[in-house]
């Protein structure tokens, strides 16, 4: 009797997959849109105001920006830029007012820091502002 080597082939299949990786951009100025109470501190005059907001974002996908609706309750809207939680808003010229400032998100709550000066009333100081946006 012959000893005899047995040889076993083992096959294997290997197959590939695609794997599809889908991802949903995140968009910073989430954080920024709908209705808000504002409590505006004026250091210029030592004056509390309270008055509503709202912010809503730029239809492009791929812009930072934000619009402020009744920003000072002056029912102007100024356009701002979303960096993370921080927003700039450019110096601009809106409806008679000079406006710009900075701003930042905080659990929710967003904090501006700006200064407005009214072009109609020439003899009227800057107003430097402190306002705090509280979500309706």
């Amino acid at each position: 009797m012959k000893k005899g080597l047995l040889i076993v082939s083992v096959l294997a299949l290997l197959s590939s997959c695609d794997i599809t990786l889908v991802e949903v951009p995140y968009d910073d100025r989430d954080n920024y849109l709908g209705r808000f109470e504002a409590e505006e501190y004026s250091e210029t005059y030592d004056q509390l105001t309270y008055y509503d907001m709202r912010i809503v974002r730029d239809s492009d996908d791929y812009s930072n920006v934000i619009y402020i609706r009744n920003f000072y309750a002056v029912d102007i809207e100024v356009f701002a830029e979303v960096r993370g939680d921080r927003v700039t808003i450019p110096r601009q010229i809106i409806g008679g007012y000079i406006v710009e400032g900075t701003g930042r998100n905080e659990f929710g709550d967003l904090y501006l820091t700006y200064s407005v000066v009214d072009t109609f009333a020439a003899n009227k100081p800057t107003d430097f502002c402190n306002a705090v946006l509280i979500r309706r």
